[in-house]
């Protein structure tokens, strides 16, 4: 089962970097189709919806180029990068109020990472002490 998991990750990445390729290459249009069937394959993968909201900003597709970029809040809602990516792209759009909710999202997950680190290092102090203390 685990070799098929890997074939899956590396076709979804193989057919990403042949469009980001495309889309290098200047062909737009199959670039677009590629990431969509990508988003359709791979629902899950946030990459091509990454992607597609860049795309789409530059094409002054602002509503397809916001809905993408929720969607890749949504499956990456731990990085803050996310939600600025959608605040800007928010402002460009012309939507002040969500660009501002997007920034207070992505304060949000920043607060949220920097809780775990904290948690982690005072979870990792501990196992350290007990391990000083058995072999005391």
């Amino acid at each position: 089962m685990k070799e098929n998991i890997d074939m899956a990750d590396l076709e979804k990445e193989t057919k990403y970097d042949e469009a980001i390729a495309l889309k290098e290459k200047g062909d737009v249009l199959q670039a677009v189709e590629m990431l969509e069937q990508l988003c359709v394959d791979f629902p899950d993968y946030a990459l091509p919806h990454a992607a597609l909201s860049m795309i789409y900003c530059r094409l002054d597709q602002f509503q397809k180029s916001l809905d993408h970029a929720e969607i890749v809040c949504e499956l990456e809602p731990e990085d803050p990068f996310s939600f600025v990516a959608m605040s800007a792209l928010a402002i460009k759009s012309g939507d002040h109020a969500g660009a501002e909710e997007a920034l207070q999202k992505a304060q949000l997950a920043q607060l949220r990472y920097f809780h775990a680190q904290a948690e982690a290092a005072k979870t990792k102090a501990a196992n350290e002490e007990k391990n000083e203390e058995t072999h005391e």
